[in-house]
């Protein structure tokens, strides 16, 4: 069956409110000229509608394969980079209440939402609301959405919708185990097979989502003093993050214990202190290029302590996919 009777076959199923037929699509079998415009209308039918871009507009090769699991939808997307921005006036076009959960396998991904903004990397997993407007940028190579139903997250935690925009379950164990149960539920034929188990794992899911916003919204009373202190710390360090003098040992006067110590407490979380200031020096200088609040590749550099532009060039493109004078030119 060629794309565009898959396509006309699923929209069709879609419309009648049932839920339960896997689609596949893919740009392959299509001319560099239509394959974007093609993707769009394939993941805004699927998905949330949104307006959409993309450096890659001739050659994008990108594919999307979903499908219902219990009360979920599961999709799995591999494609260039681009970005969606659904705005008010694609709310009130097209209505969605449900919350999304996102997980990076490997790519990356970079999502605002509700006045905040969180850069995804390979792990992480972030909640977004397809009811507010929002912009997502994403370059995937193994990318992972769930579509829920607002009430029955809402349900298990009251606090769901803070978080959108936020790297969930950072430092625990949990995070991989949903990320994952959230892949192996979109590739598993057998759920299909027994409705009860598609229920029971859907469960599993939604619980344990819950947990990692609970545990994020957590009353700091019932943390360790390292878990508390490591997050003291990551907050200094994001309330100075445009101080070029920024560094472990500053980190640690804030606190009044040793560099030695503040050690301990960053290798428990599986990274070291200067480690974790220069992504989040990364981290902030790809959003100052991204929101356009610099005019120079070599003002987010040197803003977020960045001496070396040829390093910092290499460096950025190294860790998001993609050099700072071509995301400078797009934005621009």
């Amino acid at each position: 069956m060629g794309n565009a009777c898959a396509h006309g076959a699923v929209k069709s199923a879609a419309a009648n409110g049932d839920f339960t037929v896997k689609f596949e699509f893919s740009t392959a079998s299509l001319s560099g000229a239509d394959r974007f415009d093609y993707w769009r209308d394939v993941v805004c039918e699927h998905c949330i509608p949104a307006a959409s871009e993309t450096p890659h507009q001739s050659n994008f090769e990108a594919s999307v394969a979903g499908r219902s699991v219990g009360s979920l939808d599961v999709a799995t997307l591999i494609a260039p980079e681009h970005t969606w921005t659904r705005d008010a006036a694609d709310v009130r076009r097209g209505p969605e209440s449900s919350l999304w959960v996102s997980f990076m396998e490997a790519g990356f991904g970079y999502l605002e939402q509700n006045g905040k903004s969180v850069v995804q990397n390979a792990g992480d997993i972030v909640l977004y609301d397809a009811a507010r407007p929002f912009k997502y940028n994403l370059s995937t190579e193994s990318f992972y959405i769930l579509r829920i139903p607002r009430d029955l997250l809402m349900h298990r935690t009251s606090v769901a919708e803070k978080y959108v925009a936020t790297s969930l379950g950072v430092g625990t164990g949990f995070r991989p185990v949903l990320g994952s149960l959230i892949k192996e539920v979109s590739g598993s034929s057998a759920l299909t097979e027994v409705p009860s188990a598609a229920t029971h794992v859907t469960t599993s899911i939604l619980d344990l989502l819950a947990c990692l916003i609970d545990l994020h919204d957590g009353n700091d009373s019932h943390q360790s003093v390292n878990d508390a202190l490591y997050k003291r710390a990551c907050a200094f360090v994001q309330q100075h993050i445009g101080d070029p003098e920024l560094s472990a040992q500053m980190v640690a006067a804030s606190e009044r214990i040793s560099p030695r110590t503040l050690a301990r407490v960053f290798a428990a979380k599986g990274t070291t202190p200067m480690r974790y200031i220069w992504q989040k020096r990364l981290e902030a200088s790809y959003c100052a290029i991204a929101q356009g609040s610099v005019r120079k590749v070599s003002e987010a550099a040197m803003n977020f302590g960045f001496a070396d532009l040829s390093h910092f060039s290499r460096t950025f493109k190294k860790t998001f996919g993609v050099s700072p004078q071509t995301l400078m030119i797009k934005k621009h």
